[in-house]
This record gives structure tokens, C-alpha cells and sequence, in this order.
């Protein structure tokens, strides 16, 4: 049924006021009739205006029609959805009653008592939402490893249906799913904008546990023979369990090493291990906590770790278009780390480049009693730094020990020097740019970006998993779009300003910046400032800022920045006057090894996320050491660009879960070139290793390590959130059942279905149309018409 009603846009009185002063006015000109117009003509102005000023008026009025809608004939939809994740098995409701026995209870009750007014739909949820029936979930056992309370609302909304829904959870409100509490109000707002109301009855107490768990921190390692690497760990203290533990480190389950730890009640504290190995291969540590009467679980209580070794130095290139304080320093602190070979070429005149080269002789240390597994003259071939001829080289011998390193060289250091014409053509030789691991560009390298040296290097971090360092800020003094497409940062030019560096949240998680003693991190902010006149403006969408600027008008700016470049990564360091931070005064003696702790961690990092290490042409790294049971085990393959040439070999998986080996073939990742990705599908607990087929078992990167363990933060953390189940109650308009027996339910859909039930009004505006205002404009140019013709304008 369509009424027209009126619902004034003003006060009545206002209205009347208007409507009496319109008439008045109205009146009081059409009293006086000019001379020389006839009363026809002056009879017909007065019916335009008047018409106009009337159609205002009504306008004022709010016509609008009014349509009732009856209530739909379908009967609403009732969504009881219950959580069967593995926290619901706890039974802190009465005696020998879990959670999800009393939630199926209510869940029955509703379904039965409800159906006549309801079409009830049941459904049970955890990590996605399944039909099921109020029968068939009595069979049901709550083991789900997730609960994704966002999901089930997202999902039990029925896109069907435009209106007439009802959502009830079941759930102790434990959501650890993606995305957190902003996940779970989203949907919420989702199903509020859909005038969903979604009720809620929370199940569970503050239950306890008391548990120990370890979590390793960087679990995938990359060291060099001889070389020493920490390993780092967390253990987390819950409930009554004991604060003084011991933590064993194992190596093919024999023990090598063990520390005494106190963490505090519901905490954490870290506890670090210093390991090498003389002989390069790929190396399974364990590390444990020791377990106690009534833990809640022990399958928490190791962590697993992968140390690849390998006997090959990573070679570095050091360009630079200006000698500068900054690179001299930064080549010594590199020539101090014996898992580096250095090349640098540093522009002096137009014409003329120095270039050094620090090369190691492949032998181990004397007195380090190990037996290096390097073949002969690996690495006195290093890839030549510049073609062309130049000045004969002048060689010095340095004693293998440089004593600025934490781990022992690989033998006597030989420095070489000599004046080239051509540095310049460094980069653009595609074959000796694939030599080298990491490029580092100085200020001012215009020199050596040329067209073709800019599209080597975006093939060469793409393609071969190059590491490109951009040290003190924008390397070029002019933007080039092609190469900046490579770099996580954007730059703007301003007055010289001084900052000093701290790191970020994201920074301190990768530990790349601690010393094997422990703690640079807190020295950063106490360092030298450093200086610059084009600070990083932002980072790109998929840059990491490690570390920002915090000075002079330099707040929050990147200050370390990186982003991955197809397998590869590319990293910017902002600053100059970082060389301070290598000749400290005696005030900083504290701090002696903060410089060269700095760049030697970052450009293992570098090279170790990378995945091509010196020497191989293929490499097999799994995207975790330890893949939740349940869950799909993957890694990738990275293949050199001569080696992709070729047949991809198949990759074997063997392991304790599988009775038989077997092969996968790996799939190409997008369009980037040498990067293929394996799917090993949903395995069964145990210890796994995967190898590239054909390839010999000790040939470095073959082969990877992996463990497969049912473990969850469902089955430890049971405590319920009945804030949260509250909030989503709330913001939809619902009613949060906390302590609402099953009949009591009932009886508050009933009334809300009452509510709801009810004959809706529709309301829309009878004037908000182009046509009203198209009338109104024209009867007031009818009336200037009439009036213009008559000489009365």
C-alpha cells in the first residue's frame, strides 16, 4: 500500500511564517498594476510566480511516499555455528563435561525447539566452515589446529538471502587465525552492514596450563667452514612450570653442548649457542628444554635448526665514482671476514680506476686443527673485477689472522693493486657480474650504470639471486626509472641533515645485527651520527625498513631498507660518515665491533636468504625447518641461468612419515626466471630430507632438511575471550548469551523473531526528482517571459 505524507524539512511554525510573508509579498505586487499592461498579461505573471513560489513551499513540505512491506512468507534463517577446534575439548564446564559436549547440547536444544519458526541451519567451524546436523556432531572430535572466528561469520552468511538471517556462535572466542581481532571485527561489520545480527555464547574459563615451549629464532643458518655462527632460541614460561631449566643442544641426536637458563613466569628468555663445522655440508641441529612432571605438552620443547656450510667465499664487488673515507673503511672491515673475497674499483679520474683485489690462498688456519674440505685452487680463481689491461699489479701478503674477525680466516690474505682505463665496463659484462654474490654501489656511480650494465643488474638479483647493497644513500646524482624500479626506497633532495640509526621491530627479529657475544643492537643509537642530504621520502609497497633515521628533522625516515627482486634482494643504507663508526674515540670502546659485526652480518643474510651460494648452479632450500601437521610442505628450487637452460631435474623427498621415496617435478613461480616452487602436499609427522635427483649427496645445495610436527597454539593456549565474543555481539546489534542456559536462548530468538517479524515502512522523497526542478525553473522563466515582453525588465 503507497500513501504520500509529509514530513517538513523545517519546524510548521517556520513553514506558516514563510507561507504567510510569501503570500503577503505576493499580494502587495500584484495590487499595483503597472500603466500599458492589460489585465490579462499582468493576470498571467502573477499565476507564474505565485506557482513557483508555491512549488518552494511544498518542496519545504518533504512530500514523500510511503510504502508498507509486509514481513517475508519464508521463515528467517537460524546459522548455529560451533567451534570443534582442539581447545574446545577442554572440560572446565562441570564434571567431565568439554566445551564442545556443552555447545552440541545447545546447538540440539535450539535446532529442535526452534525449527517451526526457523529454517535452522547447522554448521561446524575451525580453520574453514562445514554443514553438518545436530546428530552427526555428537560423532564429531574437536581437534582442529585453528580457530577462525572472522571466517565462520564471513562464511555462514548466506549471499543468498537479502535479508532474514541470524547468526548464533558457539565458541570459547579463541580466535588465533590470520589477521587477529581486526579480522574478527571486519567480518563483524560485514554481517552489521547486512543487518545480520550475530549472538554469541562464550564457553570456557581462564584455563591454565603449565607448559615449557622453545621457539628457534632464524632456524635456517648459512657459516663457512671454520666459521663460527650463533644459534638462538626463546623459552616461554607458562603457568606453574619450573623457572630454572637446562637447554641441550644435540647434533645427530648426541648432546654437545648444554645451558642452564631462568625464565621468568609468563615470559621469555633467550638463550644462544655458538657452533661451527670445519667440513662444508648441511648440518641438523636440535635444541631442547628439558621436560617436567605434568607438562601440558612436550612436543613444544625442541626446536629444530639447518646449518649449511660451505667452503667457498663469497665474492664481493666495491664500486665507487669518488674515493671517500667511507669506502676505504668499509673495504678493510670486509677484508677482515674470511668468508669474503674482495674486488672494488673506486673511480679517480675520468680515465683512470683503482682497483683492489683481496683474495685468500684456500687453506685453513694455522693451529685451527680442522681439515678443509675446499678443492684445490677453488678459490684463487676469483672472477676478474674489470677487463681490459692496466698498470702491473703490486701484491701484498697479510697474515691470514686480521684480528677484527670472531671466526677463523681462511688463511693468508694476498692484496693486489692496480690503475685500469676501463673500470667503467664492470657491470656491463654480463658473465663476470654473474661471478660475484653482492654488488656494492658507492656515491656518485653513474660511471658504471649504463643502459646495459642497469639491465644486467636487474637480470643478474632477479635471476642468478644477486644481492645489491646501495651503501650511503642514492648511489646516482640523476634518477633513472629502469633503476630505480630495482631499489626499495624513493629519495628527495634536501639541506644536510645528521641522524642516527635505530633499529626497527622488523630489524631486531633477524639478529643480524648481534655480535656472537651478543648485543650491538643497543650500541646503533649511541654511535657517531651519520649525515645526509637525500633521505630516503618512503619505502616501496614491498620494502622492510630494518632500521630508521632519528634526528634532525629526520624522525621515522628508512634509514636501512630492504625488498626482494625476484630471488635476489637489494638493500639501501642511508648515510654517510659511517667510517667514524671503525675509528672510534676511547669514549666508544664498547662499541670497537659494532661496525664490522654490522656489514659482515648483513652480507651473510644477504647471501643465505638468497638461496645461489658461491659455486652452485643449483639449490634446494624449503621455506620452513619445521611445517605444522596439517599443513602443506613446500620449497623452492632456484636454477642459474646457464643451468635453466636445460632439463629441470626431479627433486626425491624420503623420510621416517613416508614408507617409499618420491618424486616431484618442480613448477615455475610466475615469470620469474630460475625460481620453481615444489608442493609435497600434507605429510605425516616425522623427518623428512628432499634432494635434487642426479646430483651427488655431497654436492653443496642439493639437498635440504625438514621436520613435520603436529603442533599448535590451539592445543596450549585455552584460555577463552569472552571480551571478544562480547564485542562481536555488540557491533551487530546482538545479545552476548555469557550466561544464558540453552532455554533462554530459545527464548530470546523467539523474541527477536517477534521483533523482527514486524510490517516494515519504506519511505522515499515524492520531489527529489530532475522534473520538479525543471517545473519550478519553469514557471518562473514563464513569468520573466511575460514580463520582459510587456517592457517590465
Amino acid at each position: 500500500m503507497v500513501t504520500l505524507i509529509f514530513d517538513p524539512l523545517i519546524s510548521a511554525t517556520v513553514w506558516v511564517v514563510a507561507a504567510l510573508l510569501t503570500g503577503a509579498v505576493l499580494v502587495a505586487y500584484a495590487w499595483k498594476r503597472p500603466s500599458g499592461i492589460s489585465r490579462l498579461r499582468w493576470g498571467a505573471i502573477q499565476f507564474w510566480v505565485a506557482l513557483g513560489a508555491a512549488a518552494l513551499l511544498i518542496v519545504l513540505l518533504n512530500p514523500s511516499w510511503q510504502i508498507r512491506i509486509p514481513p517475508p512468507a519464508e521463515k528467517p534463517r537460524l546459522a548455529i555455528l560451533i567451534d570443534e577446534s582442539a581447545s574446545m575439548s577442554t572440560s572446565d564446564l562441570g564434571p567431565d563435561k568439554s566445551r564442545f559436549e556443552v555447545a552440541t547440547e545447545i546447538a540440539e536444544v535450539c535446532a529442535a525447539k526452534l525449527a517451526e519458526t526457523y529454517d535452522v541451519d547447522v554448521r561446524t567451524f575451525s580453520k574453514q566452515l562445514l554443514p553438518t546436523t545436530t546428530q552427526a556432531v555428537k560423532q564429531r572430535r574437536p581437534d582442529g589446529l585453528i580457530t577462525d572466528l572472522a571466517g565462520a561469520i564471513t562464511q555462514g552468511i548466506d549471499s543468498a538471502r537479502s535479508s532474514g538471517q541470524s547468526l548464533l556462535v558457539l565458541s570459547d572466542g579463541n580466535h588465533n587465525a590470520v589477521g587477529g581481532t581486526p579480522r574478527v571485527l571486519a567480518a563483524a561489520a560485514l554481517a552489521r552492514s547486512r543487518e545480520i545480527p550475530v549472538f554469541t555464547k562464550t564457553l570456557g574459563s581462564d584455563a591454565e596450563i603449565h607448559d615449557l615451549a622453545l621457539r628457534p629464532q632464524n632456524p635456517q643458518q648459512l657459516a663457512f667452514a671454520g666459521q663460527v655462527v650463533p644459534l638462538t632460541a626463546l623459552v616461554r614460561r607458562r603457568g606453574n612450570a619450573p623457572g630454572a631449566v637446562s637447554v641441550i643442544l644435540e647434533l645427530d641426536g648426541k648432546e654437545v653442548s648444554r645451558q642452564a637458563v631462568y625464565v621468568t613466569a609468563g615470559s621469555e628468555a633467550e638463550v644462544r649457542f655458538q657452533v661451527d663445522q670445519a667440513q662444508r655440508g648441511l648440518y641438523r641441529y636440535e635444541v631442547r628444554v628439558e621436560t617436567f612432571p605434568g607438562e601440558a605438552t612436550e612436543i613444544n620443547n625442541y626446536g629444530a635448526f639447518v646449518l649449511r656450510v660451505v667452503d667457498e667465499p663469497i665474492q664481493v664487488l666495491l664500486v665507487e665514482g669518488k674515493p671517500y673515507w667511507d669506502a676505504k673503511f668499509l673495504a678493510r672491515s670486509l677484508a677482515a671476514d674470511p668468508s669474503l673475497e674482495l674486488h672494488s674499483l673506486v673511480r679517480v679520474t675520468p680515465t683512470r680506476f683503482l682497483q683492489r683485489t683481496l683474495l685468500r690462498d684456500g687453506q685453513p688456519p694455522t693451529g685451527a686443527g680442522r681439515t678443509s674440505q675446499a678443492k684445490p685452487g677453488d678459490s684463487q680463481t676469483p672472477p676478474a673485477a674489470v677487463p681490459g689491461e692496466g698498470q702491473p699489479a703490486e701484491s701484498e701478503v697479510v697474515p691470514g689472522d686480521t684480528g677484527a674477525s670472531q671466526s677463523p680466516v681462511r688463511g693468508a690474505l694476498t692484496e693486489s693493486w692496480r690503475v685500469v682505463p676501463e673500470g667503467a665496463n664492470v657491470l656491463a659484462d654480463a658473465k663476470r657480474l654473474g661471478a660475484y654474490q653482492v654488488v656494492i654501489l658507492g656515491r656518485d656511480s653513474d660511471v658504471f650504470l649504463s643502459e646495459e650494465a642497469i639491465s644486467n643488474l636487474r637480470q643478474w638479483v632477479a635471476s642468478d639471486s644477486g644481492a645489491l647493497v646501495c651503501f650511503r644513500g642514492m648511489p646516482t646524482s640523476s634518477s633513472d626509472e629502469r633503476f630505480e624500479k630495482l631499489l626499495p626506497v624513493q629519495w628527495q633532495k634536501s639541506s644536510e641533515a645528521r641522524f642516527r640509526m635505530v633499529l626497527t621491530e622488523r630489524g631486531r627479529d633477524l639478529h643480524w645485527f648481534d655480535s656472537p657475544q651478543g648485543g650491538t643492537v643497543d650500541a646503533l643509537p649511541s654511535l657517531p651520527a651519520l649525515a645526509t642530504s637525500s633521505p630516503g621520502e618512503r619505502p616501496k609497497p614491498l620494502a622492510n625498513v630494518l632500521a630508521s633515521a632519528s634526528g634532525n628533522g629526520t624522525v621515522d625516515a628508512p634509514a636501512v631498507t630492504y625488498q626482494p627482486y625476484g630471488g635476489g634482494r637489494v638493500v639501501v643504507v642511508e648515510g654517510a660518515g659511517m667510517w667514524r663508526w671503525a675509528f672510534l674515540p676511547p669514549a666508544y670502546a664498547d662499541y670497537d665491533a659494532a661496525y664490522g659485526t654490522l656489514w659482515q652480518s648483513l652480507l651473510r643474510w644477504l647471501v643465505a636468504g638468497a638461496g645461489l651460494l658461491p659455486g652452485q648452479d643449483l639449490a634446494l632450500r624449503t621455506d620452513q625447518v619445521t611445517f605444522p601437521s596439517g599443513e602443506t610442505a613446500t620449497a623452492t628450487l632456484l636454477v642459474r641461468r646457464e643451468a635453466a637452460q636445460g632439463p629441470i631435474p626431479a627433486i626425491e623427498l624420503s623420510g621416517n612419515g613416508i614408507d617409499t621415496p618420491r618424486q616431484f617435478v618442480p613448477t615455475p613461480l610466475g615469470d620469474l626466471p630460475g625460481v620453481f616452487r615444489l608442493d609435497f602436499g600434507q605429510l605425516a609427522e616425522g623427518r623428512y630430507q628432499a634432494r635434487i635427483a642426479g646430483q651427488p649427496a655431497d654436492k653443496s645445495g642439493a639437498t635440504t632438511v625438514f621436520d613435520v610436527r603436529s603442533l599448535s597454539e590451539e592445543q596450549l593456549d585455552k584460555k577463552a575471550r569472552p571480551d571478544l565474543m562480547a564485542r562481536i555481539a555488540a557491533s551487530t546489534g546482538a545479545i552476548d548469551f555469557s550466561s544464558a542456559t540453552a532455554d533462554e536462548i530459545v527464548k530470546a530468538f523467539q523474541a527477536h523473531l517477534e521483533q523482527s517479524r514486524h510490517e516494515r515502512i519504506q519511505r522515499t522523497t515524492a520531489w527529489d526528482r530532475w522534473w520538479v526542478l525543471a517545473g519550478i525553473f519553469f514557471c518562473w522563466m514563464c513569468a520573466w517571459v511575460l514580463r520582459r515582453s510587456g517592457g517590465l525588465v
